[in-house]
């Protein structure tokens, strides 16, 4: 099955942004805002009340974005990440990163979530009452939030090389030729 080149960039495109800017956003704004909770044994949970809501949709975008790459390396419009093109392999080693980062913070989360109330400078910053375990799971998910819009970020970096080099030797048309 062919899909058009447009359909399948755009899917590309809109699910990398969806997941790169939900998770931005849960790092920054969720997890920020988890210190403005007076009660700090409630701070995990109302963050992860925002992230429970956000979840369902940085899944579809992943699957958006796998699906328009799919589609653009089906089309020859983007190089395997199997192939010889290094950008294509680099690209496809930051999804797999990102990928991965993304499903950790969530089971890392559910591991905080799954304590309970346990007191907390934030979501992501325990307290010297938070029980260890916890904080342990709460260090990792500080550093994660950060390293998933860092390699979401990276594959969209990774895309604009990948298709300037494809412009510049000529490849890369906007729209298919007709006939």
């Amino acid at each position: 099955m062919h899909v058009h080149p447009v359909v399948a960039r755009s899917a590309h495109d809109l699910g990398l942004a969806v997941w790169f800017g939900g998770e931005l956003l849960g790092a920054i704004a969720l997890n920020g805002a988890s210190i403005e909770v007076d009660d700090p044994r409630q701070r995990a949970r109302v963050a992860d009340a925002g992230w429970m809501r956000m979840a369902p949709v940085v899944t579809g975008a992943v699957g958006l974005h796998l699906l328009g790459t799919a589609a653009l390396v089906a089309d020859g419009q983007l190089g395997s990440p199997l192939g010889r093109d290094a950008t294509a392999r680099a690209r496809g080693a930051l999804t797999l990163a990102a990928m991965a980062a993304t499903a950790w913070s969530g089971w890392l989360g559910r591991k905080v979530v799954a304590a309970g109330d346990v007191p907390a400078a934030s979501s992501v910053q325990p307290t010297s009452e938070t029980p260890p375990d916890v904080a342990v799971a709460m260090g990792r998910l500080r550093v994660v939030q950060w390293a998933i819009p860092l390699l979401s970020g990276a594959i969209f970096v990774m895309d604009a090389v990948q298709v300037g080099g494809r412009r510049r030797r000529g490849a890369a048309r906007p729209w298919p030729r007709r006939g």
